[in-house]
């Protein structure tokens, strides 16, 4: 990655000047603000390590001062004794007399709990015991913040409007040793990748400043010590501003919310800073906002503050909003901030802020050297207080600190007690060759949603260089970590100080140790992936997903695979538990007690598993073994292998028979319950060895174990299985792993055309089925009602289900139809009808017992004729019906084993004829008429191939099937003649009979093998209709009818058809 050239052409822009400094006095005191001092006389701690309690307060009791305007002998004075002794028990960090940490929890004590007057509780070195004085008043405050390491803008800022500043110390022999003057030393540096965790062992209070440079250019802090008035000058020291490493740990108290009017800016521009000087230091802010609870700064154009200094401390910051909880950073395009001195710190930050938002989908940049004692560099640097912060990041964020002593770079530094979200969906990178730190999280808890780039590194140039400590992700609270992208850096990918849930889910890459020191950590797997880091202090390791694989040296308390499989190809060690849904497998070792509930599989295809310990298989438990071409898993266990529950044998590729040394143990304890095997394995277990136990195996044909339908494809398979290879040797792979002879049929029959068959039959159905519907047509055709020469036209609206049920190595179907039939004749005197008609249907086939399934679109024509005696009401009619016409069939294969859907599409053509006669009784006027025909029906097929499905695409050839039905029935009616209408419901019966059961064979090939034939699917020897109808004759040109038909057929099928008629005579 280079981003030298992105950097230039930052600099290489012409900007317009937009903001300065703030008006602040080059000198300030709060002991003399207009003559009156806002805080009180200096303290002692005495012999007491309580100096966290005194810094604290004196900060506290300033703040309070200044916002109730109480000075000189007025001024509030709270009680250090309540700290020490009341507070401190109910912190972890707070040690009475012992000592504080620096996180500053007695700041948060305050917040929590308040504190009373000094006079309601003096100050005592003695541990008073019960009496804390819980029930005195107490004076609480609204926050506290962090101030950024070596900021001294901003803490002149907080120290002139707010109040003092509690910060750390180094002391060493020269302080102790002050009396009077400017302390100067060169303990100036951070030494440690937590800027606030460096080096300190003394709390103090900052009360005022002097900008009058030293001789080293910068100027001093007031600094109010705890040790009596009698040391120092009065109690205080005069103290540069990075001497004694007073300027890496400040912090503030707030009494009330933040004030000031909210402003809200969009820059569309290119704005530059203009630097300004003082006390040393040099500044430049792009965009400067103070103040204002919700202040807001969009930016769409681009932002660069540059600070370039030979003798002074330099800092520049694009854009500088310090304010309430609801203040925000949105950029879209450009932020950049350029920090050089030549003899002096210098510190860059692209976005500093004291609010809840940055959201940034553009580039922000921050470049510091110095070629002195350090340079920082921050992407970000936001905090909040006790409030919520949210960073989102789907653009690039850039810190690089180069050329000092010591350098440190944060791509992203988040600080809030309250709760931190940060979620990264682009790219974050920090680099620098002392500290290096992706992401901070510090404050409180913390949640990261990773779904990007995350790099720490020595080098922007080089980021393979290892030199210093690179950290992708540093945490020091509660810290949940999604991640999905990649989180790297050289000394640790990921390191916690807390308890932490790290979920890796698919696409996680972690490049680094992973280091967790919280007390309850777990590492989850989700998804499917691999890494080949190392976890060094998780408690848990939960495999709670698809497929992981672990090839790093870890040690975990625990290691619980309960869903999905976990590969362990390092060494791993923890207890272990594998649950129900749970499979361990992997090349590697874990080491402890193994105990199954669920599947052990060596390996990730045939391997080698060892357990350095003891194992347990309880009677739910399972263990896989793989057989490959004279090779098998092997699991080593040191200690003893406990053994239940079921042995389970699985070919890997092509299995041959043979004896497999599957289990060594150093002790053998139990038997399996249950010795199961894929099909064309037979397996026998051999104990005889102590301490091993082996497998004699011989492998099964297919055609040994297919049923009838299958076997054509059976056979060519076993003469195909020992050479395949590619696709069409994964494909036979997947078959061979059926556990069963009934799964094993039922994976050949996927590879079979059944589907085709199928819809075979049930276009042969369909087309019979619209020849009965004229004919039943043409049973109903009165020629008397109709005047000689004048047409009728006629149409019927289809709608069928039908249900086929299995049939040998044909699973059962469901086929919905959709259609419609219309014609036109003409009658003559003699009796003699003759017409036209065409039908046009679509229906959908759908495979009961798999995902199989097929659309078939037909469109027909015919021809029809009708003779009836002329004249009567009863007496002989016949009917006649020649026609043909196309389908279209677009049909879907499922072939579940292999997790393939093979897809056809291909034409057929009919012809059809058919022929039926009988005689109408009219017995008091009751209609019955008993009738017999026969029919015939043709269906070309033409050859087509599959696609989709690679090897196991066939390619089928061209097939004719015929279909000849006798049919004998009778239908029983009565006309009912009302005033305008004439209604004549109707019932039938019909018997029919199938001469021509068989169909052609189904010849097929495999895109990977060769031709097998396959049985077609038989037709329905006999079947049943029973129909009802009610026709309408609404006027004398006007006929209408419903009609209903149940069509019972042998072999489980079933059809329900309803149809709507209307008819009119011209």
């Amino acid at each position: 990655m280079r981003f030298i050239p992105l950097l230039c052409l930052l600099l290489a822009f012409v900007f317009c000047n937009y903001a300065g400094g703030a008006d602040l006095p080059s000198s300030f005191d709060l002991r003399n603000i207009d003559g009156r001092s806002y805080i009180g006389p200096v303290r002692n701690q005495k012999k007491c390590g309580s100096c966290w309690s005194f810094g604290t307060l004196a900060a506290a009791e300033s703040t309070w001062n200044r916002v109730h305007g109480l000075y000189d002998d007025q001024a509030i004075d709270f009680s250090e004794a309540f700290l020490t002794w009341s507070l401190s028990p109910l912190y972890d960090g707070l040690h009475g007399c012992d000592g504080g940490s620096l996180d500053l929890q007695q700041n948060t004590a305050l917040i929590e709990y308040g504190v009373p007057l000094e006079s309601d509780f003096p100050y005592t070195m003695t541990d008073p015991g019960s009496d804390l004085h819980w029930d005195a008043t107490r004076y609480s405050f609204l926050d506290w913040y962090r101030i950024p390491p070596s900021d001294i803008e901003t803490t002149r800022r907080i120290l002139y409007h707010i109040g003092a500043v509690t910060a750390g110390v180094l002391v060493e022999d020269d302080f102790y040793a002050y009396s009077g003057g400017i302390l100067t030393n060169q303990n100036t540096a951070i030494n440690n990748p937590l800027p606030y965790e460096s080096s300190a062992n003394h709390l103090v209070a900052l009360v005022g400043w002097n900008d009058e440079p030293g001789d080293d250019g910068l100027g001093y802090w007031i600094l109010r010590n705890s040790w009596s008035e009698n040391w120092g000058d009065n109690g205080y020291v005069n103290i540069r501003y990075t001497t004694a490493k007073v300027a890496l740990h400040s912090a503030y108290m707030m009494l009330e919310p933040w004030s000031g009017a909210n402003v809200v800016l969009e820059n569309q521009e290119d704005l530059s800073a203009t630097p300004w000087s003082a006390g040393g230091t040099l500044n430049a802010h792009g965009l400067d906002l103070w103040g204002g609870a919700a202040s807001s700064v969009t930016n769409r154009g681009t932002i660069l503050a540059e600070a370039y200094a030979e003798t002074e401390l330099a800092t520049a910051r694009g854009v500088y909003l310090w304010g309430g909880p609801e203040g925000q950073v949105i950029n879209e395009k450009l932020i950049g901030a350029l920090a050089s001195s030549d003899n002096n710190q210098a510190s860059a930050y692209a976005i500093c802020l004291q609010g809840g938002l940055v959201d940034n989908s553009g580039q922000l940049l921050a470049l510091a050297t110095s070629h002195a004692d350090q340079a920082l560099a921050f992407g970000v640097w936001a905090a909040n207080g006790g409030n919520p912060l949210e960073i989102r990041n789907n653009g690039l964020v850039l810190a690089w600190a180069q050329n000092s002593g010591t350098n440190a770079g944060y791509g992203i530094w988040a600080d809030s007690r309250y709760l931190t979200e940060v979620t990264n969906s682009g790219s974050i990178f920090a680099f620098a060759d002392t500290y290096a730190v992706g992401v901070l999280l510090s404050g409180g808890p913390a949640v990261l949603n990773n779904s990007g780039t995350i790099l720490a590194a020595a080098s922007l140039e080089d980021p393979d260089i290892l030199s210093g400590t690179s950290i992708g992700l540093l945490a020091t609270k509660k810290t949940t970590i999604l991640n999905s992208g990649t989180i790297s850096g050289a000394y640790a990918s990921i390191k916690s100080e807390d308890d932490t849930l790290l979920v890796l889910e698919t696409g996680s890459d972690l490049i680094g140790t992973a280091y967790l020191k919280g007390n309850s950590d777990v590492v989850w797997l989700n998804g499917s992936g691999s890494e080949d880091t190392s976890f060094y202090g998780v408690e848990t390791l939960l495999m709670a997903g698809d497929d992981w694989s672990l090839s790093g040296a870890s040690a975990f308390g625990s290691i619980e695979v309960a869903l999905g499989r976990l590969g362990v190809d390092g060494a791993l060690a923890g207890e272990t538990s594998v649950l129900a849904e749970g499979i361990l497998g992997g090349n590697g070792s874990v080491t402890g007690t193994v105990a199954n509930g669920g599947t052990v599989a060596p390996g990730h295809s045939v391997g080698h598993l060892t357990v350095v310990g003891d194992y347990a298989q309880t009677a739910d438990g399972t263990l896989e073994i793989e057989i490959g071409d004279g090779i098998a898993d092997l699991l080593t266990v040191t200690g003893t292998a406990d053994l239940a529950g079921t042995l389970l044998i699985l070919p890997d590729g092509y299995a041959t028979g043979g004896s497999y040394t599957f289990l060594e143990a150093g002790t053998i304890a139990g038997a399996f319950e249950t010795l199961t095997s894929a099909a064309v394995l037979s397996v026998t277990l051999d104990d005889a060895t102590p301490g091993s136990l082996s497998l004699d195996v011989t492998r099964n044909s297919y055609t040994a174990l297919s049923s009838p339908h299958n076997r054509g494809l059976a056979s060519t398979l076993d003469g195909l299985r020992s050479t395949a290879d590619g696709d069409f040797g994964s494909l036979l792979d997947s078959l061979d792993l059926a556990l069963s002879q009934s799964a094993l049929n039922d994976a050949l029959a996927s590879l079979t055309p059944r589907i085709h068959g199928l819809a075979s039959t049930v276009i042969l159905n369909d087309a019979q089925t619209r020849l009965g519907d004229l004919r039943r047509r043409l049973q109903r055709v009165d020629p008397d009602m109709q005047p000689e020469g004048k047409p009728s036209a006629w149409f019927e609206i289809l709608g069928e289900d039908n249900r086929y049920g299995s049939d040998g190595g044909y699973f059962g179907a469901r086929e919905e139809l959709y259609g419609l039939l219309l014609g036109m004749h003409r009658s003559t005197s003699g009796g003699l009808t003759l017409g036209v008609a065409a039908a046009v249907s679509e229906s959908r086939l759908d495979g009961r017992d798999g995902n199989d399934d097929s659309e078939i679109k037909s469109q027909q024509g015919y021809l029809y004729a009708a003779w009836r005696e002329p004249r009567r009401a009863d007496g002989m009619h016949m009917e006649a019906v020649v026609g043909g016409g196309l389908c279209q069939l677009d049909t879907d294969r499922s072939i579940p084993f292999a997790g393939r859907r093979p897809h056809s599409e291909h034409d057929g053509s009919l012809i059809g004829a058919t022929f039926n006669g009988g005689y109408t009784l009219d017995v008091n006027g009751w209609i019955i008429d008993p009738g017999a025909g026969l029919s015939f029906v043709h269906l070309r097929e033409e050859s087509f191939r599959e696609s989709g499905a690679n090897s196991a695409d066939l390619k089928i050839a061209a097939r004719d099937n015929d279909s000849l039905q006798s049919q004998l029935g009778v239908r029983l009616s009565h006309p009912l003649r009302l005033d305008t209408l004439t209604l004549q419901p109707e019932l039938r019966i019909e018997w029919q009979h199938e001469f021509n059961r068989k169909t052609e064979a189904l010849q097929a090939r495999l895109a990977g093998g060769d031709t097998f034939i396959t049985p077609g699917r038989d037709l329905a020897g006999d079947g049943l209709l029973l129909g009802a109808s009610l026709r309408a004759r609404m006027s004398d040109n006007v006929f209408g009818m419903l009609d209903y038909t149940c069509d019972l057929q042998s072999h489980g099928a079933a059809g329900h058809a309803l149809r709507l008629h209307l008819a009119v005579m011209f």
